[in-house]
């Protein structure tokens, strides 16, 4: 489900987040916290309609998770790679596994959030990485 809006606009004024996350209960949870921090918002539901929308829409930072149907985090991050700028991106996952989560930061992700996401905690990195 791709959620497209106004982030592509040139003189946008608001930062963009592109929210891809399979779960659609937590889109919403998402969309609705970053939208009361005072970013717009896109969403796909897998890492190739991620990468699809970074095709045709320039966001400001990306909340990735790793695990999806069809696409997951980790394939969708070294597709990013072969794009010559890509946004920060923030992995989710509910593993706590350190080592899979530091593959990701290997693979381009500048940071991580465990899920269930604290919101302090959602709110912290997306204003520092996506700002």
């Amino acid at each position: 489900m791709n959620d497209f809006s106004s982030c592509s606009l040139p003189m946008k004024s608001q930062k963009c987040v592109l929210i891809v996350d399979d779960d659609a209960d937590v889109r919403l949870f998402l969309r609705d916290r970053l939208n009361a921090m005072g970013f717009e918002v896109l969403t796909a539901a897998n890492g190739k309609e991620g990468v699809e929308t970074l095709r045709h829409h320039s966001v400001d930072g990306v909340l990735l998770d790793l695990y999806m149907p069809v696409m997951g985090g980790i394939l969708m991050l070294e597709q990013l790679a072969q794009f010559s700028v890509f946004p920060p991106v923030i992995v989710m996952s509910s593993t706590t596994h350190r080592s899979e989560l530091q593959f990701a930061i290997i693979k381009g992700a500048m940071d991580f959030l465990i899920k269930p996401i604290a919101p302090e905690e959602l709110t912290d990195k997306c204003m520092r990485l996506f700002y």
